[in-house]
């Protein structure tokens, strides 16, 4: 049995605008979260609301829009959670290692999710040509069926 290969297997995502309301609704959640909780952890775990929220949508909506996300969330918790508070003075090494652990995380998450959604998305599309072959197949078979009867009918009832 020959694999079907699909062209359109990107085409998983939704479309339109309903990314991009949950996709600001979710960024606006994960800052709410970790400003809430800011007292609490002070500077550490700076961008994991963000990440974590970065990966749930890739899940959701693919990996362009928790790229996006991540690029929105670096210099947001650089800003807002990671001292000297509320100021951009510039990047120490310690930020530049944190940026570059949490860019890696979110883009292996979200190339691997990407990728299984894809996959699932061609397994569900050839599911569906599947049945509708086998549909076609009982067809062809049942109108094949009917055709040799009436074969056998016909000079049957010439003869009588």
């Amino acid at each position: 049995m020959s694999l079907i290969r699909l062209k359109n297997a990107k085409s998983w995502r939704p479309q339109g605008f309903r990314p991009l309301y949950v996709s600001t609704f979710g960024f606006v959640a994960a800052f709410g979260l970790r400003y809430a909780l800011a007292p609490f952890v002070e500077e550490s775990l700076s961008m994991l609301f963000f990440a974590v929220n970065c990966i749930v949508m890739s899940y959701l909506f693919g990996y362009l829009y928790s790229l996006g996300l991540l690029a929105i969330s670096i210099p947001t918790a650089m800003f807002f959670f990671r001292k000297p508070y509320y100021t951009m003075d510039g990047l120490d090494d310690k930020d530049i290692f944190l940026i570059l652990v949490y860019t890696v995380i979110v883009a292996t998450a979200s190339i691997i999710i990407e990728w299984l959604q894809r996959e699932r998305y061609a397994a569900v599309l050839q599911q569906r040509v599947s049945e509708t072959r086998y549909r076609l197949l009982i067809e062809s078979d049942q109108a094949r069926r009917a055709e040799y009867a009436r074969q056998f009918e016909s000079p049957a009832s010439d003869g009588a």
